[in-house]
Formats: C-alpha cells, structure tokens, sequence
C-alpha cells in the first residue's frame, strides 16, 4: 500500500494528463465543459465535469480520451527521451511518459459513466453494446491494478520503442 501511495504521488503530471484526455476529447465533439480540476489531494485526483453527450460516440470517445492521449503522450515523452541520452532532461522525460501511460486507464467513475450511458443509448443505438464489455474491462483492469498492469503497461511501451 505505501509503494502504490508513492508511486501515485509521483505520477502527479499523468493525472493533469488523465484530465486532460476528458478536456481534450469534449472540446474536440463540441460537448460542453462545466468544471475541471486537473489535480486535487483527494478522491478523485482530478475530474471534469460535462454536460450529457448528445451521442453514445461522444461519450466513448470521452470515457477513453485519457487512455488515448496518455498513451500517445507517453510514446512521445519516451521518444524524447532518446534524443538527450545521458542528460537530466532524458529521466524528465521518461518520468512523464511514465507518469502518462500509468494513469492513462479509465477509471471506475469513468467505467461507471460509460455504462450508465450505454443503458441510455442501447434502444437508440445497437452499436452502443459495445459499451458493456468496454465497461466491464476498464472495471475488471482497476480491480488488477494490485497486480501493477498500469505500471507494466507504462514500462511496456518503454521497451516496445526501443
């Protein structure tokens, strides 16, 4: 419990990244942000607050914003990182992209979102089952995290650009 209290408090920027994946993704659809908090002390680390997405896309592509730009801004804080090997700013960079893919996961208030928004959406649109198995893995992928898969995937993305 300590390490993972550690470890969480020194992957503060991927939390502002995490927030940001939301941010991002609701400007992009045109989904209107009512409040964001990119880090707090507390539980939750950080949020935003939207209005209800019109479509079951919307909200997707919401739900998994943080994974998608977590993932991508950590492939790119790992390839800078090789331009300055043997410098301070290499292990800046490798802590950030780390940071980024390890709170990149969707969490539990995201999972819960997603599947609240899949009941709505599923007489409208077929395609929004999808949401269930979706939910259920961000669910199930949280409940592993004592296994630290959020640490192997921020470590297994360093390796496979190597």
């Amino acid at each position: 419990m300590a390490f993972r209290s550690i470890l969480n408090f020194l992957t503060i920027p991927g939390v502002i990244i995490h927030e940001y994946g939301h941010k991002f993704f609701c400007d992009l659809l045109g989904v209107e942000v009512k409040k964001v908090c990119y880090f707090r002390f507390g539980n939750p680390s950080g949020y935003v607050i939207h209005k209800v997405p019109k479509s079951f896309f919307q909200i997707l592509l919401i739900v998994f914003g943080p994974f998608l730009i977590g993932t991508f801004f950590s492939i790119l804080c790992y390839i800078y990182s090789f331009f300055y090997k043997g410098e301070w700013a290499e292990w800046i960079f490798i802590w950030i992209g780390f940071s980024s893919a390890y709170n990149s996961f969707p969490s539990d208030g995201d999972a819960k979102v997603l599947w609240r928004e899949t009941n709505r959406h599923i007489r409208k649109n077929i395609l929004a089952v999808i949401g269930y198995p979706f939910s259920l893995l961000i669910w199930l992928q949280n409940r592993l995290s004592v296994l630290y898969l959020d640490v192997v995937y921020a470590i297994a993305i360093y390796f496979l650009i190597l």
